[in-house]
């Protein structure tokens, strides 16, 4: 609207207008904006693609850890879930196994305990103690030294008789009134003698004789009876001394019974003694056996329940939620898939009813789409002078869209197929407008010295078939110009001007795809004369 080219026709297609004229009403609608180019320095930068991919580190792959059918579906694809919001439930006969199991292992702990319990409390050595103790108590009878010490003590006494019955005291006795009486005899014989022959004399009275007679017989008489009673002390003596050695013989017989006697009792003591301490070895080697099996009849019972425990967590099962099944246990087959972490459902591989296994990549996809990722491959030439932090352009080939960014990752290994490096971008996207799979170019620094040139803003190019073109303000106002230009590289939203330009030249920088339909207009050939 609003332009005029003071001519007329209705035929077919003519060459364009040198010139459009828009109307004042035009230039404010459409925000004409008019500045001369501006002299810049240019580092020049190389195109390379990109692709826009999911964060990894802000997408989960969901997957399941049991197999079984899914029996409720509550994740749609494009919707929005939060962490630990419920996407599907699968019924897992698998999982009800592995619950059933562990409650066979918990029965196997109990049986185990009250097996350890009666292993520990069962006594199989008392009897065999028993024993040993009758057998001490017999050794230390037979070792008693009484009986003994009374044989030994009438053996003793039979000595002692023995020697008292050597004693020759009354013998001795008996031989000194013996010895006594004999001389008095031969003294009274010589008396009576003497004194017969001076009686016969007439010498001696009858009277003296008589006395000295008498006093004969006394002394015979007491000889008599010094030898009797000598004769008898040796009797005695020899009676007292065969009955002393009668008693010795019968005490040192005796000693010998008893001696004979403690040893033999003594020894069938030590070998009772012998065989209850054989017998209370083999018990207590038995009891620590069956306390032994008892033991790893419980460890091998709690192994087992540790290991349904690891089995039922392998199968997704929390350890809260095992706590709450032992304490409860109902057998409850349902596995509930969670969403490990906000995002939203970009692809889902399930359905209802359908049979899951672990085996699976992944049935669906969760993805926080409020950063995405643009990967690139970059050329090795390139990639020497790039690091993270890099200032890049991204710009979008279909609408022409141009944001500035930076690297976030060099790798730094080389594809070796490609021969290129990845970088990538982490770019926000709240409003969703980066899509995944969308592909990009990506200008990149060069390492080249940078240049001077004249240059225009982006968004005052067009291209008019296919060669770039601005708008150029003739002297008259509100009266444009189209000029093809020769550019350079685009760089931070800046195109150089090789060829086409002057710095005295003032160009539509703001609304020149306005410019650009006018003057398609002009030059379609319809009947326009205004």
């Amino acid at each position: 609207p609003g332009h005029h080219h003071n001519h007329g026709h209705a035929h077919g297609p003519t060459a364009p207008p040198k010139e459009v004229t828009l109307s004042e009403e035009a230039m404010a609608q459409n925000k004409i904006r008019i500045a001369a180019p501006e002299r810049r320095s240019f580092r020049p930068t190389h195109a390379v693609p990109a692709r826009v991919a999911f964060n990894e580190e802000a997408t989960a792959h969901v997957g399941t850890l049991v197999r079984g059918r899914v029996v409720e579906m509550q994740a749609h694809l494009g919707e929005t879930v939060k962490q630990d919001d419920i996407l599907f439930v699968i019924e897992s006969p698998e999982l009800g196994a592995a619950q059933n199991a562990l409650l066979k292992a918990l029965a196997g702990v109990v049986s185990a305990g009250e097996a350890m319990k009666l292993a520990e409390i069962k006594s199989l050595t008392a009897a065999a103690q028993a024993d040993l103790k009758s057998a001490e108590a017999l050794i230390a009878l037979a070792q008693n030294p009484a009986a003994l010490n009374a044989a030994k003590a009438d053996l003793t006494a039979a000595q002692a008789t023995a020697v008292l019955a050597k004693n020759t005291a009354a013998i001795k006795q008996a031989e000194s009134d013996l010895a006594a009486a004999e001389p008095v005899v031969a003294t009274t014989a010589q008396l009576v003698e003497s004194g017969r022959k001076l009686a016969a004399e007439g010498a001696l009275a009858q009277a003296e004789l008589r006395r000295r007679e008498t006093a004969l017989q006394t002394a015979q008489a007491k000889v008599q009876a010094a030898s009797a009673a000598l004769t008898q002390a040796k009797a005695q003596q020899e009676r007292d001394l065969k009955a002393a050695e009668a008693a010795i013989a019968a005490a040192q017989a005796a000693v010998a019974q008893t001696e004979a006697q403690q040893a033999r009792d003594l020894a069938a003591a030590r070998a009772k003694q012998a065989a209850a301490t054989v017998q209370l070895q083999a018990a207590d080697a038995r009891e620590i056996k069956a306390l032994t099996e008892a033991r790893n009849g419980l460890a091998t019972a709690e192994a087992a329940v540790t290991q349904c425990r690891n089995q039922l967590q392998l199968l997704g099962m929390t350890e809260e939620g095992i706590t709450a099944f032992i304490a409860d246990p109902v057998i409850a087959p349902r596995y509930t898939v969670r969403a490990p972490r906000g995002g939203t459902v970009v692809e889902r591989e399930v359905t209802l009813g359908e049979n899951t296994n672990p085996n699976q990549p992944h049935l669906l996809i969760l993805a926080d789409l409020s950063t995405v990722w643009v990967l690139m491959d970059v050329p090795i030439s390139l990639a020497d002078g790039l690091q993270a932090g890099t200032a890049v352009t991204l710009v979008n080939d279909t609408t022409g869209r141009r944001i500035q960014a930076q690297l976030d990752f060099i790798n730094r290994v080389v594809d070796t197929e490609t021969r290129t490096v990845q970088a990538r971008v982490v770019l926000d996207n709240p409003d969703g407008q980066w899509r995944p799979g969308q592909f990009l170019t990506v200008r990149l620094p060069g390492r080249e010295p940078a240049m001077e040139s004249l240059a225009v803003p982006t968004g005052a190019v067009q291209y008019v078939d296919g060669k770039p073109t601005v708008y150029v303000a003739t002297g008259q106002h509100r009266t444009f110009k189209a000029r093809h230009l020769v550019l350079g590289a685009e760089v931070d939203g800046w195109l150089p001007v090789q060829r086409g330009l002057a710095s005295t030249n003032r160009v539509v920088i703001h609304g020149s795809f306005l410019l650009k339909a006018e003057f398609g207009k002009a030059g379609a050939g319809h009947d326009h004369s205004h």
